[in-house]
């Protein structure tokens, strides 16, 4: 069977970032999220980076940072949109790379890059943009003749290039990396990739969504247990919708229990039934949800202090989940926060 190369595709259209800094963002010092993560698990202080992607429904996304105070994120990270970024020339005219340049001059910033239809040419081009931190992915989206099986070879070349002037992250699969495809998981596979990510060089990994935290708890201590010590953030899901939920479910195999499964499906068609009904419904159902797993996480005393939230651009949700986590009192210094903390382990 014949296959063809598509050309590259010239990006004549102006991707124009549509980003509102927080008044008091007027540097940044360390652009690197490697130091600045071990600093606050140091200090065993509840720190977060969002995710965003560069669209919403087509439209360049509008981040308005104000919306997260009085606690900002410790960092931004960008989703890799693969199948409509991988031919664009020239590489730095990506829009998610473009966002991220806007974003890198007032706060930390990760770009994704994944495996799809990666070469050796394209993965220069992106090292030669100089960002501080990548996390490297494989992706879910696989072209059958791809140059690369594995996000190792991402976090190899990133090191041999940058040292230790760069941060790369990679991804951690609490429920298994197969999930998503219809496989019976195999965690102590995944285990091994992941230590060798970590030995070619990885600082710090991020887990994909998870809506179980004992599940999540004991994905923690087998990473441990294989000898994996850099530092690990949660993964946290902002859903707004129902539909948005079944899509993530559906590109990742994550799914909630059967009791709130039954609960967000019950009020999905509430809503599609009567549009008078609470918009907020399912998002405040998520805000309890996420609250539950980092206390349950913190309550677990695994040394995990760091969560990444995937907005999924629904900054409303995140918002919403920041003003929550403020009222029990878990951001911050002092002996408020160290109080809740050990108050949530004697639980």
């Amino acid at each position: 069977m014949a296959h063809f190369v598509d050309s590259p595709r010239q990006n004549f259209f102006s991707y124009v970032p549509c980003v509102t800094f927080a008044s008091k963002q007027h540097g940044v010092k360390e652009p690197r999220i490697g130091p600045l993560i071990e600093g606050r698990q140091l200090q065993q202080r509840l720190y977060y980076g969002i995710e965003v992607m560069p669209h919403t429904d087509g439209i360049p996304v509008c981040l308005n940072l104000n919306r997260l105070l009085p606690f900002m994120p410790l960092f931004v990270s960008i989703a890799w949109l693969a199948k409509s970024s991988w031919d664009v020339e020239p590489l730095g005219r990506v829009d998610s790379l473009q966002l991220a340049k806007h974003l890198a001059s007032k706060i930390p910033v990760m770009p994704h890059l994944t495996l799809y239809r990666l070469n050796d040419e394209r993965l220069d081009q992106f090292l030669d943009l100089n960002f501080s931190n990548v996390l490297a992915l494989r992706g879910s989206t696989i072209y059958e003749n791809q140059t690369y099986a594995y996000s190792k070879t991402i976090v190899e070349r990133a090191k041999e290039k940058f040292k230790d002037k760069a941060t790369v992250c990679v991804a951690g699969f609490p429920e298994g990396y197969n999930i998503a495809e219809g496989e019976p998981p195999d965690l102590k596979i995944h285990l091994h990739y992941l230590k060798e990510k970590v030995d070619a060089g990885a600082d710090c990994i991020i887990t994909q969504a998870c809506y179980r935290p004992e599940i999540i708890i004991d994905y923690v201590k087998k990473v441990r247990a294989a000898g994996i010590t850099v530092p690990i953030m949660v993964g946290i899901a902002a859903h707004e919708s129902f539909k948005k939920y079944k899509t993530i479910e559906k590109e990742q195999g994550a799914r909630l229990p059967p009791r709130l499964h039954e609960k967000l499906a019950k009020m999905g068609n509430k809503f599609e039934k009567d549009v008078r009904t609470d918009p907020h419904l399912i998002r405040n159902l998520f805000v309890r949800i996420n609250v539950n797993i980092i206390c349950q996480i913190l309550k677990a005393d695994i040394q995990v202090y760091g969560f990444q939230i995937f907005t999924l651009n629904n900054f409303g949700a995140t918002a919403g989940l920041l003003r929550e986590l403020r009222q029990q009192k878990l951001f911050g210094e002092g002996s408020n926060r160290n109080n809740k903390i050990e108050a949530l382990r004697k639980l």
